[in-house]
């Protein structure tokens, strides 16, 4: 109590400093000074979309100032030594808005994707879409208007339609260069004797000093340090490195070295704060140039994270960047997407935004440490008490938020400690959270099955169909208050979560086939990051779970879609890297697919297809009464139901 205590008095200080802030009276914590239009035009070749009709699309870069000293803004790292004028730091940032033509036919709710390394996931994962072209329509269909507002530090502004990038400024000591200690990891995966690495910061000096080259098996492996005369410098921002024979092509290279210039990433939780608000507003910029949603003035904000952006969002939210300094919330609704209990390494000096933890690579990388939930609780482990949601309860501005995981952010995103406490105890969410599995998938649903540097075919089973109708709920919940479908997330009280071992979750024996198991995943400790290397405590370790498995495999929690329900092959949450490649360390972000045999066979404890389905008219009669049954808990939306059914009846892999 006595952390919320604080955060609400922090708080108040924020609101009355927005009225009287360091500007003097009145004075803002940002401004959009202009929001200039690129270009307009006609997008999908001029598609109607049902009743919501026509779309445009509009590119514009947003040129926004902001007070380096207003309380609302003072948590950005390095802000105070950004460049300023007249007491404002100035920068720029990409804007690409999809919107229906005519207002009068716009659902008025302003859906902002948060880029994905400046991309577009959500026509990918909502519209079965590339990034140019409308897939099935579903959000267009909706009426809903996108937006897509860069905010990685390290991404150029592109103001081309297609990348939504940024300017921010480089930090400075009293005008000086700061430089500052940096880490670099790589795995080649392959057997090339020259390897280079790019370096996210440029080197501080060409010089060998303060350096170190080390190549290790595995992460927890001891690294062998290569000597200076093993790499070089082609270029202040990469190297290059003769590779010693006889080690993995699937080994970590880890390099050392002196930084300099490290640019203010923090930027990118204003940039989105501040854009979105300006948006939702409907009002000039400050050049006085109209809004291009003035007409439509939406009346509810959401932002969706697919991956990399839902790590972001998450600490946008934590760190207290969803108060608009005016007053409200920004985003009404949240939906990160695969982001495990992750948060990201941007607001720090010398961030990396595109940064992730794996077992095998960028194991200890910061952002993976306490809160991991949404709950106000004290770590059992670490010892602190907070939450992703303490700052935004202190100010009355958290989002109603949906919490999406596939199977695979349990085995490399430590899913399980987003309702549990990492000491065997589970956490309950607060009121206005729900978390759902999408049972028995991989990070992203892979268009087909490929095998690559992986043991097996990577995994297929279907997502868009969840997200779709989850964001139907949401929009709801945010607008009318109308309470979406309970939670499905694998928790310890209904026996769901267990430890990751073979015999615990359950998962079939399929080593006759040739398919092993994993001996480990991506563990976590407390990590010191004020050293470099980051260092974990090894007698500070937290407990992660993984799902429970039915007799095929599958994740009994969560949402189980056909593809898992009516299974024609094992799908899981992970895979292992094949010889040659770091042997049986988890497979980056692939699950995996085993197909079932047509017809019994010796070895394989999982009934066949004959077995299961007589015909192909059986097997689609199953997948209707699968299909129709989660639409009846409101899991699945009509047309889905409808796409699921002719795709079955279509299915090749089955009898007439």
């Amino acid at each position: 109590m006595t952390c919320l205590r604080h955060l609400s008095c922090l708080f108040a200080l924020t609101m009355l400093a927005a009225c009287a802030g360091p500007g003097g009276p009145g004075s803002p914590a940002a401004q959009v000074e202009r929001l200039d239009i690129v270009s307009r035009a006609p997008a999908f070749d001029g598609k109607v979309f049902d009743e919501a009709g026509a779309y445009e699309k509009i590119v514009a870069i947003a040129r926004l100032r902001i007070d380096p000293h207003h309380p609302a803004n003072r948590a950005i790292v390095d802000l105070d030594k950004a460049p300023a004028s007249g007491g404002w730091v100035r920068y720029d940032t990409d804007v690409i808005l999809l919107r229906p033509r005519d207002a009068a036919r716009a659902s008025r709710v302003l859906v902002v994707d948060i880029p994905n390394r400046g991309g577009k996931l959500a026509l990918d994962m909502f519209n079965d879409a590339g990034a140019r072209d409308a897939g099935n329509g579903f959000l267009m269909r909706r009426g809903h208007t996108l937006a897509w507002i860069g905010w990685q530090g390290n991404i150029g502004l592109a103001a081309n339609g297609d990348v939504a990038g940024t300017a921010f400024p480089t930090a400075l000591e009293d005008g000086r260069p700061i430089t500052g200690a940096s880490v670099e990891e790589r795995v080649f995966d392959d057997i090339k004797p020259l390897g280079t690495i790019d370096l996210a910061y440029a080197a501080a000096s060409a010089s060998a000093e303060g350096t170190a080259l080390s190549v290790r098996a595995h992460a927890s492996a001891a690294p062998l340090i290569l000597p200076a005369s093993a790499w070089r410098y082609t270029s202040p921002t990469q190297i290059e490195i003769a590779r010693p024979r006889g080690v993995d092509a699937g080994a970590i290279y880890q390099f050392q070295y002196q930084a300099r210039d490290p640019v203010v990433m923090g930027l990118g939780m204003a940039a989105l704060r501040d854009v979105t608000s300006h948006l939702k507003s409907g009002l000039a910029d400050g050049a006085g140039q109209p809004n291009p949603l003035a007409d439509i003035k939406p009346d509810v904000a959401l932002a969706l994270g697919v991956s990399q952006p839902g790590r972001f969002l998450r600490d946008l939210i934590w760190e207290g960047f969803n108060a608009d300094p005016r007053g409200g919330k920004v985003f009404d609704g949240a939906m990160p997407l695969i982001a495990g209990s992750r948060k990201s390494f941007v607001n720090r000096r010398f961030g990396r935004p595109e940064r992730y933890s794996t077992q095998h690579l960028n194991h200890w990388t910061y952002g993976d440490q306490f809160p991991f939930s949404y709950a106000v609780t004290k770590d059992p482990v670490g010892g602190t008490t907070d939450g992703i949601f303490a700052r935004c309860q202190a100010s009355a501005t958290c989002p109603k938020l949906m919490h999406v995981d596939s199977s695979l952010e349990f085995w490399q995103g430590r899913a399980s400690l987003v309702a549990t406490d990492g000491a065997g105890k589970d956490i309950a969410l607060p009121a206005g959270v729900r978390a759902y599995l999408m049972s028995s998938t991989q990070h992203m649903a892979a268009e087909r099955a490929t095998v690559g540097i992986c043991k097996w075919a990577s995994n297929t089973a279907q997502q868009g169909p969840t997200v779709r109708v989850l964001l139907d709920h949401l929009v709801a919940w945010t607008r009318n208050g109308r309470e979406p479908p309970a939670s499905r997330f694998p928790q310890i009280g209904n026996a769901m979560l267990t430890l990751p071992q073979r015999d615990a979750v359950g998962f079939p024996d399929l080593r006759a086939l040739g398919v092993g198991y994993p001996e480990g995943l991506n563990e976590l400790t407390v990590v010191d990051y004020a050293s470099l290397p980051p260092r974990p405590a090894p007698d500070k370790r937290y407990q992660v779970l993984v799902p429970m498995a039915d007799v095929d495999g599958h994740d009994i929690a969560g949402v189980r879609l056909p593809d898992v329900e009516v299974p024609l092959a094992t799908y899981a949450g992970w895979n292992l890297r094949r010889r040659g490649f770091a042997e049986d360390q988890l497979c980056g972000l692939n699950g995996l697919s085993v197909p079932f045999a047509a017809t019994p066979r010796a070895g394989d404890p999982r009934r066949a297809l004959s077995q299961r389905y007589r015909t192909r008219l059986e097997y689609a009669k199953a997948v209707a009464i699968a299909a129709r049954a989660l639409r009846d808990d409101g899991l699945l939306l009509d047309e889905d139901v409808t796409r699921f059914i002719e795709r079955a009846k279509a299915e090749q892999r089955l009898g007439p």
